[in-house]
């Protein structure tokens, strides 16, 4: 059985004056939806991939559980699960999670989402949960491009190749590779972003190490974990 575990986030004021970042990562801000508080009992991975098995398109663990995937152990626990596939392989969701509420994330509120149905570029999000009245269960976020190249949201001018852009486990387990996920956690950089950058910062090759840097420099040239991945990738120079 899982267990239901309750997500509380506060803002003072207005969310959009003091957390910008809600409906960025799909949270619905108290003016729309009223209380903060949602229910969540999460699939395990292995749940997750049991319900992908007969999936014929590709998907992948994202969120701090590819961050534990990479680094193969479990580093903190999770309130949530986040999934990640490409926006134009949407409908499969529709066979993976039959019969299940599936709810698009858009301007931070919850809607009904639809087989078929045509869903706005800005809108990156689907809950699911077994029923209306049951606990969520897993987030998917939509990704852009596919696996020749895939596009990131924010700036599509980064991108990276399908193949590269997904790793495996030893089991089989595809998450996303840990660059491009420590790319997504970069705009926040809350402390526990923070550890996971050191977690991986020498695991990380010193190709993977250029590219993030030169990712999170388009936006935030100033941002401090550029100087940590240029400054590791030095050190690796002075050693060889």
């Amino acid at each position: 059985m899982r267990r239901s575990i309750q997500v509380r986030i506060r803002c003072i004021g207005r969310p959009t004056d003091h957390c910008p970042w809600l409906a960025d990562y799909g949270i619905p801000s108290p003016d729309q939806n009223g209380s903060m508080e949602e229910t969540w009992a999460p699939l395990t991975i292995d749940e997750v991939r049991t319900r992908f098995a007969e999936a014929s398109v590709p998907w992948w663990i994202a969120g701090g559980h590819a961050i534990d995937l990479f680094l193969g152990w479990e580093t903190r626990p999770h309130a949530d699960i986040d999934i990640e596939m490409f926006r134009s392989d949407r409908d499969a969701l529709f066979d993976v999670f039959a019969g299940w509420d599936l709810q698009l994330m858009t301007g931070g509120e919850l809607a009904p989402c639809s087989r078929g149905q045509a869903i706005a570029g800005d809108v990156f999000g689907v809950w699911a949960r077994p029923g209306p009245n049951e606990p969520w269960a897993v987030e998917i976020m939509l990704a852009d491009g596919d696996m020749s190249e895939w596009r990131f949201r924010r700036d599509t001018a980064i991108t990276m190749a399908g193949d590269q852009l997904l790793r495996h486990t030893s089991d089989g387990i595809p998450y996303c590779t840990p660059e491009v996920q420590l790319l997504y956690k970069s705009k926040m950089a809350r402390p526990k972003d923070d550890v996971d950058l050191a977690r991986c910062l020498h695991r990380l090759t010193p190709a993977q190490r250029d590219w993030l840097a030169i990712a999170i420099t388009r936006s935030q040239p100033d941002h401090p974990w550029v100087t940590a991945l240029l400054g590791a990738n030095t050190g690796s120079m002075n050693e060889a």
